[in-house]
């Protein structure tokens, strides 16, 4: 039984770093490159909006994955596979740090429209964006921080038996 609770708590770190890299992956690769023409106008539906739900979505993720961080640590100390799990839980530590402190306050000064015009807003957006690429590469390395552990730890399947 324990076997399949480390399972399952493995998984789930892993469908959060998913997740977070996902999105991170999306905002740079696909999102960025309109976002240096928003304007006042269109700021918030191209911007509030999914900020706002990822915002959301990660507050229910983020508190589990520490969690399940820690479980990971916990699990793996004295062995090798810590050092894979430690990766894991310092990196969702450092997203959530970067985020909450750095990009969180430049997202209510654009939702809140605390810029002077289009002038105003664009810097906001790059400051933004250079903020978020921590978060790219933070989330890179989590996300291969877990998957290397699990592939590590070999058969998951046979876990569950």
């Amino acid at each position: 039984m324990k076997e399949i609770l480390l399972l399952i708590n493995a998984v789930y770190f892993l469908f959060g770093a998913t997740m977070y890299m996902g999105t991170m992956w999306v905002l740079r690769f696909f999102l960025y490159p309109t976002w240096r023409t928003l304007t006042p106008e269109n700021v918030d539906d191209h911007f509030g909006v999914p900020t706002t739900e990822a915002t959301k979505f990660f507050t229910v993720v983020v508190p589990l994955m520490f969690v399940s961080g820690i479980v990971l640590v916990w699990s793996e100390w004295g062995e090798w596979y810590v050092a894979l799990s430690a990766v894991c839980l310092a990196g969702i530590l450092l997203l959530t740090w970067v985020g909450q402190r750095l990009i969180i306050p430049v997202n209510k000064k654009i939702r809140a429209g605390d810029f002077d015009g289009p002038a105003g807003l664009t810097p906001l957006l790059v400051r933004w964006m250079k903020l978020n690429d921590i978060r790219f590469v933070g989330a890179t390395i989590t996300w291969a921080a877990i998957v290397w552990y699990i592939v590590a730890k070999g058969d998951l399947l046979g876990a569950l038996e």
